[in-house]
């Protein structure tokens, strides 16, 4: 089992867009490992938050499984199959980051992704995803991952509400500047509206490694 000694720091926060929020995220602790898991139910259809619900849930129950990869992978499928089967659930995103020592590995269904943002470049962990077919469709097709950390990074996990309104730089510059102050306010002003709205719901799991 490796020691849990490469994350120093972890937040979560959401911020609803629109009149429900949709998506849903968590950090669990197991063992020596840090799993992180983000949701965004699609919007437009119905069952969109019941989905995303499910998959947090569905992540804390099978927290031993895992181990690599290829285990987050398997972990998905089965995830798509009983999000499918589920009669009140619609369909959602769903994006793991598991980090241990030196390493940080997961999978990813859908337009949420996780990032590794070092002092001079960023690392689209998920860059290889599938937008579509999403979870709770029963084809959902989830794209694994694996990449050594350094040291001195930070992981971020975030819904399309983030990733998807503003300039990656303009992000990556805020999560560099977290030194004693967490940056997650500045990180959802990033994307909002001169109006104080915002364009979509917006989640994201911010890590110093």
């Amino acid at each position: 089992m490796m020691p849990n000694a490469m994350v120093a720091n972890a937040t979560l926060q959401t911020e609803a867009g629109n009149p429900l929020n949709q998506d849903r995220g968590a950090v669990i602790a197991y063992g020596s490992r840090q799993i992180f898991v983000i949701a965004d139910g699609a919007g437009g259809v119905a069952g969109g938050e019941e989905a995303a619900e499910f998959v947090v849930e569905f992540i804390r129950q099978n927290a031993a499984l895992l181990d690599s990869s290829g285990s987050c992978v398997s972990t998905l499928q089965k995830m798509d199959h009983a999000v499918a089967q589920a009669s009140n659930a619609g369909e959602t995103t769903c994006v793991i980051a598991v980090v241990g020592e030196d390493q940080v590995f997961g999978a990813s269904v859908g337009d949420s992704g996780a990032w590794l943002i070092g002092e001079k470049a960023i690392d689209d962990l998920t860059r290889g995803q599938s937008r579509k077919p999403l979870i709770g469709s029963g084809g959902a097709r989830a794209v694994p991952y694996v990449r050594q950390t350094v040291g001195g990074e930070y992981l971020l996990l975030a819904t399309d509400g983030l990733l998807k309104y503003t300039q990656a730089e303009r992000i990556a510059t805020v999560c560099r500047g977290w030194v004693t102050e967490l940056p997650t306010p500045r990180l959802v002003e990033l994307v909002r509206y001169p109006s104080g709205a915002l364009p979509d719901d917006v989640t994201f799991i911010l890590a110093r490694l």
